[in-house]
Protein backbone atom coordinates (compact mmCIF):
# COMPACT_ATOMS: atom_id res chain seq x y z
CA UNK A 1 0.00 0.00 0.00
CA UNK A 2 0.74 3.58 -0.77
CA UNK A 3 0.55 6.30 2.36
CA UNK A 4 1.11 9.85 2.00
CA UNK A 5 1.88 12.29 5.19
CA UNK A 6 0.05 15.13 4.92
CA UNK A 7 1.36 18.66 7.31
CA UNK A 8 4.93 17.21 7.85
CA UNK A 9 6.93 20.25 8.97
CA UNK A 10 10.61 18.98 7.32
CA UNK A 11 12.31 22.14 7.94
CA UNK A 12 16.08 20.64 8.30
CA UNK A 13 14.63 18.25 4.90
CA UNK A 14 15.85 15.24 5.95
CA UNK A 15 13.22 13.89 3.56
CA UNK A 16 13.63 16.28 0.70
CA UNK A 17 10.09 17.01 -0.81
CA UNK A 18 9.32 12.89 -0.62
CA UNK A 19 5.48 12.30 0.82
CA UNK A 20 4.52 9.24 -0.72
CA UNK A 21 5.72 6.12 0.96
CA UNK A 22 5.33 2.15 0.35
CA UNK A 23 4.29 0.93 3.52
CA UNK A 24 5.56 -2.84 4.02
CA UNK A 25 3.66 -3.66 7.13
CA UNK A 26 0.08 -4.17 8.19
CA UNK A 27 -1.74 -0.68 8.70
CA UNK A 28 -5.66 -0.16 7.98
CA UNK A 29 -6.58 -1.38 4.37
CA UNK A 30 -8.22 2.13 4.13
CA UNK A 31 -5.91 4.38 5.14
CA UNK A 32 -4.05 6.69 2.73
CA UNK A 33 -2.84 9.37 4.67
CA UNK A 34 -1.55 10.39 7.97
CA UNK A 35 -1.65 13.23 9.56
CA UNK A 36 1.96 14.58 10.90
CA UNK A 37 1.62 17.66 12.10
CA UNK A 38 3.08 17.10 15.64
CA UNK A 39 5.52 14.88 14.24
CA UNK A 40 9.55 15.60 14.74
CA UNK A 41 11.98 14.41 12.10
CA UNK A 42 15.38 13.03 13.28
CA UNK A 43 17.85 10.87 11.92
CA UNK A 44 17.31 7.19 12.93
CA UNK A 45 20.26 5.40 15.32
CA UNK A 46 22.78 3.32 14.48
CA UNK A 47 22.84 0.66 17.64
CA UNK A 48 26.45 -0.20 18.00
CA UNK A 49 26.50 -2.35 20.59
CA UNK A 50 23.36 -5.46 20.99
CA UNK A 51 23.53 -9.12 21.40
CA UNK A 52 20.83 -10.76 19.82
CA UNK A 53 19.63 -13.84 20.15
CA UNK A 54 19.90 -14.86 15.68
CA UNK A 55 18.76 -18.34 16.46
CA UNK A 56 18.97 -20.36 12.75
CA UNK A 57 20.26 -17.08 11.63
CA UNK A 58 17.05 -14.85 11.76
CA UNK A 59 16.40 -11.75 13.21
CA UNK A 60 13.57 -12.52 15.48
CA UNK A 61 10.08 -10.48 14.76
CA UNK A 62 10.03 -9.14 18.07
CA UNK A 63 13.93 -8.35 17.67
CA UNK A 64 12.47 -6.54 14.67
CA UNK A 65 9.82 -4.41 16.56
CA UNK A 66 12.34 -3.82 19.31
CA UNK A 67 14.85 -1.89 16.60
CA UNK A 68 12.05 0.40 15.26
CA UNK A 69 10.32 1.51 18.62
CA UNK A 70 13.76 2.63 19.40
CA UNK A 71 14.36 4.42 16.52
CA UNK A 72 17.59 2.30 15.06
CA UNK A 73 17.69 1.70 11.39
CA UNK A 74 21.48 0.05 12.07
CA UNK A 75 23.00 -1.69 14.50
CA UNK A 76 25.74 -4.05 15.36
CA UNK A 77 25.09 -7.99 16.58
CA UNK A 78 27.80 -9.06 18.85
CA UNK A 79 28.48 -12.92 17.33
CA UNK A 80 30.45 -15.54 19.18
CA UNK A 81 33.95 -16.84 17.07
CA UNK A 82 32.57 -20.35 17.41
CA UNK A 83 29.75 -19.22 15.43
CA UNK A 84 31.69 -17.68 12.63
CA UNK A 85 34.32 -20.81 13.28
CA UNK A 86 31.00 -23.34 12.12
CA UNK A 87 31.08 -22.51 8.41
CA UNK A 88 27.45 -23.34 7.55
CA UNK A 89 26.15 -21.14 10.29
CA UNK A 90 28.61 -18.33 9.43
CA UNK A 91 27.39 -18.35 5.85
CA UNK A 92 23.68 -18.30 7.10
CA UNK A 93 24.50 -15.52 9.24
CA UNK A 94 26.20 -13.59 6.18
CA UNK A 95 23.34 -14.12 4.09
CA UNK A 96 20.91 -12.77 6.68
CA UNK A 97 23.02 -10.12 7.50
CA UNK A 98 23.82 -8.87 4.14
CA UNK A 99 19.77 -9.21 2.90
CA UNK A 100 18.84 -7.07 5.93
CA UNK A 101 17.40 -3.89 5.45
CA UNK A 102 15.10 -2.48 8.50
CA UNK A 103 16.73 -2.79 10.67
CA UNK A 104 20.57 -3.33 8.69
CA UNK A 105 22.28 -6.27 11.03
CA UNK A 106 26.39 -5.80 10.52
CA UNK A 107 28.10 -8.85 12.34
CA UNK A 108 30.29 -8.19 15.18
CA UNK A 109 32.74 -10.87 16.56
CA UNK A 110 33.19 -11.29 19.89
CA UNK A 111 35.14 -13.45 22.47
CA UNK A 112 32.25 -13.97 24.93
CA UNK A 113 33.36 -14.35 28.71
CA UNK A 114 31.21 -17.10 29.82
CA UNK A 115 32.11 -19.65 27.09
CA UNK A 116 35.62 -20.87 25.63
CA UNK A 117 38.17 -18.29 24.77
CA UNK A 118 41.41 -20.47 24.49
CA UNK A 119 41.04 -21.52 21.06
CA UNK A 120 40.27 -17.69 19.48
CA UNK A 121 43.88 -16.29 19.11
CA UNK A 122 45.06 -19.51 16.82
CA UNK A 123 41.80 -20.06 14.93
CA UNK A 124 41.81 -15.84 14.77
CA UNK A 125 45.11 -15.76 12.86
CA UNK A 126 43.85 -18.15 10.33
CA UNK A 127 40.73 -16.76 9.96
CA UNK A 128 41.10 -12.86 9.96
CA UNK A 129 43.13 -12.92 6.68
CA UNK A 130 40.62 -14.05 4.61
CA UNK A 131 37.55 -12.63 6.10
CA UNK A 132 34.22 -11.56 4.76
CA UNK A 133 34.63 -7.81 5.13
CA UNK A 134 34.81 -6.44 1.84
CA UNK A 135 30.95 -4.91 2.19
CA UNK A 136 30.69 -4.26 5.81
CA UNK A 137 28.45 -6.81 6.58
CA UNK A 138 31.25 -8.53 9.00
CA UNK A 139 33.06 -5.80 11.02
CA UNK A 140 36.87 -5.40 11.08
CA UNK A 141 36.42 -5.16 14.64
CA UNK A 142 36.09 -7.72 17.78
CA UNK A 143 34.78 -7.30 21.33
CA UNK A 144 36.96 -8.50 24.32
CA UNK A 145 36.61 -8.96 27.89
CA UNK A 146 39.09 -8.29 30.30
CA UNK A 147 37.91 -10.52 32.89
CA UNK A 148 38.14 -13.62 30.77
CA UNK A 149 41.55 -15.51 31.00
CA UNK A 150 42.86 -15.24 27.68
CA UNK A 151 42.19 -11.45 27.46
CA UNK A 152 45.30 -10.69 26.85
CA UNK A 153 46.45 -13.06 23.77
CA UNK A 154 42.93 -12.51 22.52
CA UNK A 155 43.62 -8.47 22.41
CA UNK A 156 47.20 -9.28 20.71
CA UNK A 157 45.73 -11.46 18.16
CA UNK A 158 43.13 -8.64 17.20
CA UNK A 159 45.95 -5.83 16.56
CA UNK A 160 48.00 -7.97 14.86
CA UNK A 161 45.28 -8.56 12.12
CA UNK A 162 45.04 -5.03 11.77
CA UNK A 163 41.26 -5.26 13.31
CA UNK A 164 39.63 -2.84 16.11
CA UNK A 165 39.15 -4.19 19.64
CA UNK A 166 36.21 -3.22 21.16
CA UNK A 167 37.56 -3.60 25.00
CA UNK A 168 34.92 -3.66 28.14
CA UNK A 169 38.29 -3.92 30.81
CA UNK A 170 38.28 -3.16 34.39
CA UNK A 171 41.98 -1.72 33.53
CA UNK A 172 41.45 1.03 30.38
CA UNK A 173 45.03 2.12 31.25
CA UNK A 174 47.16 -0.97 30.58
CA UNK A 175 45.17 -1.30 27.40
CA UNK A 176 45.59 2.32 26.37
CA UNK A 177 49.20 2.13 27.15
CA UNK A 178 49.43 -0.76 24.64
CA UNK A 179 47.37 0.81 21.53
CA UNK A 180 50.01 4.14 22.30
CA UNK A 181 53.06 1.76 22.05
CA UNK A 182 51.25 -0.26 18.78
CA UNK A 183 49.92 3.22 17.39
CA UNK A 184 46.47 0.92 17.27
CA UNK A 185 42.85 2.13 17.57
CA UNK A 186 40.90 0.82 20.63
CA UNK A 187 37.09 1.41 21.75
CA UNK A 188 36.36 1.34 25.46
CA UNK A 189 32.99 0.40 26.65
CA UNK A 190 30.73 1.45 29.09
CA UNK A 191 32.01 4.54 30.75
CA UNK A 192 30.02 4.62 33.44
CA UNK A 193 31.29 6.88 35.93
CA UNK A 194 34.22 10.07 35.77
CA UNK A 195 37.11 7.34 37.28
CA UNK A 196 35.88 5.31 34.01
CA UNK A 197 36.84 8.59 31.42
CA UNK A 198 39.74 9.49 33.55
CA UNK A 199 41.13 6.10 32.86
CA UNK A 200 40.11 5.82 29.36
CA UNK A 201 41.11 9.57 28.62
CA UNK A 202 44.55 8.91 30.19
CA UNK A 203 47.42 10.81 28.81
CA UNK A 204 44.81 12.81 26.70
CA UNK A 205 47.73 14.42 24.63
CA UNK A 206 49.11 10.78 23.49
CA UNK A 207 48.29 10.57 19.83
CA UNK A 208 46.50 7.51 19.78
CA UNK A 209 42.65 7.20 18.58
CA UNK A 210 40.54 6.08 21.17
CA UNK A 211 36.78 5.76 21.30
CA UNK A 212 34.85 6.08 24.76
CA UNK A 213 31.34 4.44 25.02
CA UNK A 214 28.60 5.00 27.56
CA UNK A 215 24.64 3.42 27.50
CA UNK A 216 21.16 5.10 28.34
CA UNK A 217 21.22 3.85 31.98
CA UNK A 218 24.55 5.57 32.71
CA UNK A 219 23.38 9.00 31.51
CA UNK A 220 19.74 9.24 32.69
CA UNK A 221 17.75 8.79 35.79
CA UNK A 222 17.01 5.00 36.90
CA UNK A 223 14.53 4.63 39.67
CA UNK A 224 16.21 3.25 42.92
CA UNK A 225 14.35 0.17 43.12
CA UNK A 226 14.73 -0.70 40.05
CA UNK A 227 18.88 0.02 40.01
CA UNK A 228 18.67 -2.20 42.91
CA UNK A 229 17.14 -5.17 41.26
CA UNK A 230 19.11 -4.68 37.77
CA UNK A 231 22.02 -6.95 37.13
CA UNK A 232 24.27 -5.34 34.40
CA UNK A 233 28.18 -5.07 34.47
CA UNK A 234 28.78 -2.34 35.40
CA UNK A 235 26.02 -1.72 37.99
CA UNK A 236 23.65 1.35 37.36
CA UNK A 237 25.18 3.82 39.91
CA UNK A 238 23.16 6.35 41.80
CA UNK A 239 22.21 9.82 41.08
CA UNK A 240 25.43 11.40 42.06
CA UNK A 241 27.62 9.28 40.05
CA UNK A 242 25.93 9.48 36.68
CA UNK A 243 25.56 14.11 37.35
CA UNK A 244 29.67 13.48 37.83
CA UNK A 245 29.71 11.64 34.45
CA UNK A 246 27.23 14.05 32.68
CA UNK A 247 29.34 16.95 33.27
CA UNK A 248 32.07 15.38 31.03
CA UNK A 249 29.24 14.73 28.55
CA UNK A 250 31.40 15.73 25.70
CA UNK A 251 34.24 13.27 26.44
CA UNK A 252 31.91 10.61 25.52
CA UNK A 253 32.47 9.58 21.79
CA UNK A 254 29.45 6.92 21.45
CA UNK A 255 26.17 6.22 22.99
CA UNK A 256 25.36 2.49 22.12
CA UNK A 257 22.48 0.28 24.10
CA UNK A 258 24.31 -2.47 24.70
CA UNK A 259 20.90 -4.31 24.33
CA UNK A 260 20.79 -8.19 25.54
CA UNK A 261 17.73 -9.60 23.10
CA UNK A 262 15.40 -12.12 25.11
CA UNK A 263 16.72 -15.90 24.92
CA UNK A 264 20.46 -14.48 23.62
CA UNK A 265 21.89 -15.14 27.29
CA UNK A 266 21.56 -16.21 30.66
CA UNK A 267 23.98 -13.84 32.10
CA UNK A 268 23.52 -10.23 32.96
CA UNK A 269 22.64 -7.13 30.40
CA UNK A 270 19.60 -5.61 30.09
CA UNK A 271 16.81 -4.06 27.35
CA UNK A 272 16.09 -0.68 26.49
CA UNK A 273 16.92 -0.49 22.90
CA UNK A 274 12.71 -0.10 22.23
CA UNK A 275 13.71 3.70 24.14
CA UNK A 276 16.79 4.30 22.24
CA UNK A 277 15.92 7.33 20.37
CA UNK A 278 13.41 8.72 23.03
CA UNK A 279 15.93 8.38 25.74
CA UNK A 280 18.52 10.08 23.79
CA UNK A 281 15.98 12.98 23.30
CA UNK A 282 15.12 13.12 26.67
CA UNK A 283 18.78 13.19 27.67
CA UNK A 284 19.30 16.26 24.94
CA UNK A 285 16.74 18.53 26.34
CA UNK A 286 18.09 17.80 30.08
CA UNK A 287 21.09 18.70 29.06
CA UNK A 288 20.31 21.68 27.86
CA UNK A 289 21.95 20.96 23.97
CA UNK A 290 20.43 20.44 20.97
CA UNK A 291 18.98 17.05 19.86
CA UNK A 292 21.86 16.34 16.94
CA UNK A 293 24.60 17.28 20.08
CA UNK A 294 23.50 13.90 22.25
CA UNK A 295 22.26 11.79 18.58
CA UNK A 296 25.42 12.08 16.70
CA UNK A 297 27.26 10.22 18.92
CA UNK A 298 24.49 7.28 18.09
CA UNK A 299 24.24 7.93 14.46
CA UNK A 300 27.07 9.28 12.58
CA UNK A 301 29.93 8.75 14.81
CA UNK A 302 29.16 4.97 15.05
CA UNK A 303 28.66 5.16 10.81
CA UNK A 304 32.55 6.85 11.11
CA UNK A 305 34.30 4.46 13.27
CA UNK A 306 32.84 1.27 11.74
CA UNK A 307 31.55 2.26 8.22
CA UNK A 308 29.38 4.01 6.36
CA UNK A 309 27.00 3.33 3.61
CA UNK A 310 25.23 6.32 1.55
CA UNK A 311 21.82 3.44 1.41
CA UNK A 312 21.63 3.09 5.08
CA UNK A 313 20.45 6.51 5.56
CA UNK A 314 17.16 6.73 7.34
CA UNK A 315 14.88 9.05 9.04
CA UNK A 316 12.85 8.43 12.38
CA UNK A 317 9.39 10.19 12.55
CA UNK A 318 8.93 10.84 16.31
CA UNK A 319 5.86 12.00 18.17
CA UNK A 320 5.21 13.69 21.41
CA UNK A 321 2.00 13.82 21.85
CA UNK A 322 0.92 9.68 21.61
CA UNK A 323 -0.29 7.74 24.06
CA UNK A 324 2.25 5.86 26.44
CA UNK A 325 2.35 1.55 25.02
CA UNK A 326 2.20 -0.93 27.19
CA UNK A 327 4.63 -3.95 27.73
CA UNK A 328 6.50 -4.42 23.85
CA UNK A 329 6.84 -7.78 22.94
CA UNK A 330 10.60 -9.56 23.72
CA UNK A 331 11.81 -7.33 26.68
CA UNK A 332 12.12 -9.24 29.74
CA UNK A 333 10.83 -6.29 32.45
CA UNK A 334 13.15 -7.52 34.67
CA UNK A 335 15.61 -6.69 32.33
CA UNK A 336 14.20 -3.21 31.53
CA UNK A 337 15.86 0.42 33.37
CA UNK A 338 13.52 2.23 32.58
CA UNK A 339 9.96 2.24 32.41
CA UNK A 340 6.77 2.76 29.47
CA UNK A 341 6.12 6.16 30.89
CA UNK A 342 9.99 6.97 31.31
CA UNK A 343 10.15 9.00 27.84
CA UNK A 344 7.61 11.04 26.04
CA UNK A 345 8.60 11.17 23.14
CA UNK A 346 7.43 7.79 20.80
CA UNK A 347 9.00 6.80 17.31
CA UNK A 348 6.27 6.25 14.97
CA UNK A 349 7.90 5.54 11.48
CA UNK A 350 11.26 4.96 10.16
CA UNK A 351 11.76 6.15 6.52
CA UNK A 352 14.30 4.29 4.32
CA UNK A 353 14.43 5.43 0.82
CA UNK A 354 10.86 5.30 -0.52
CA UNK A 355 9.34 2.93 1.75
CA UNK A 356 8.06 4.03 5.60
CA UNK A 357 8.31 1.28 8.12
CA UNK A 358 5.53 1.64 10.89
CA UNK A 359 6.40 0.64 14.60
CA UNK A 360 4.64 -0.81 16.71
CA UNK A 361 3.19 2.73 18.64
CA UNK A 362 1.60 3.77 14.98
CA UNK A 363 0.05 0.39 14.37
CA UNK A 364 -1.34 -0.15 17.77
CA UNK A 365 -2.28 3.64 17.65
CA UNK A 366 -5.21 2.60 15.29
CA UNK A 367 -5.88 -0.82 17.56
CA UNK A 368 -6.13 0.49 20.86
CA UNK A 369 -6.68 -2.11 23.83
Amino acid sequence: MQLVLDNLNDSAGLLGARRVFRVPRTLPANLRTLDAAHWQLHPALYDADTLLALRDARLDENDREIALAGGVARLNASIGWQRMSDREDAAALLRMAKDSVMPRVRLLLSVMPDHDTAGFAAWFADFAPHAPTEDGTLLRACKLYGREPHFQRNLDAVWNAGWLPVVFTADPRAVLAQAVERQSAVVFRHAASVADLDAMHADAALDVSRWVASSPQYLLPVDASRRASLSVRPPVSDDTTRNALLARFDEIDLIATDHVAHGSTTGPGLQSQHHFLPALLTLAESLGVPAQAVLGRASSRPAMLFGQDPTDWAVALVSTDSPHGGVMRGIDAERDPFSAASFKPRVMAIVHGDTLWPTRHLIDSFNPE
